[in-house]
């Protein structure tokens, strides 16, 4: 009989932190975190997922530190991003004609949360990660011409 996810997700959860060497209390931390949950048995399978792929991610961290090489890096389909993603060069975009119109004082606040309200707002999609191709063209596209429309110069 096959093991159930749930203890898989638990099992490579509790390994992951021990390589990690996190006390209870900083492993109860970081769950509270990442995911909003303090126990691990509390947790939804994708928040589950989320957490291990957030100890993936320290692990890697940790390996490159000391100069080894990781024993696993996580892979994303390019398709799902995320807003820890520095790599997402649109989104890079999408933050900085919102940080120009901020600047000008046309946006109050100039966060990435204001930024994914807006989003929100207009494409009905709760967050970035979410967005297909042409909603993320559609997104920047109106961030351009708000910025036109507002006399905000914007570099190219």
């Amino acid at each position: 009989m096959k093991p159930a996810p749930r203890q898989n997700h638990l099992a490579a959860i509790h390994m992951a932190q021990k390589a990690l060497g996190l006390s209870a209390e900083d492993a109860s931390a970081l769950k509270l975190h990442v995911t909003g949950q303090a126990s691990s048995a509390t947790m939804t399978a994708l928040q589950r997922k989320q957490y291990l792929a957030h100890l993936a991610g320290l692990q890697e961290r940790a390996a490159l530190a000391r100069g080894e090489k990781p024993a696993y890096t996580p892979k994303r389909d390019p398709r799902h991003r995320s807003l820890d993603d520095a790599d997402d060069e649109r989104w890079q975009k999408a933050r900085a004609l919102w940080h120009a119109l901020a600047g000008a004082g046309v946006v109050r606040v100039d966060t990435d949360a204001a930024l994914t309200a807006y989003v929100k707002g207009k494409i009905k999609v709760d967050a970035w990660r979410f967005l297909n191709s042409y909603q993320v063209n559609q997104v920047i596209e109106m961030l351009k011409q708000w910025c036109v429309r507002c006399g905000v110069e914007v570099q190219p």
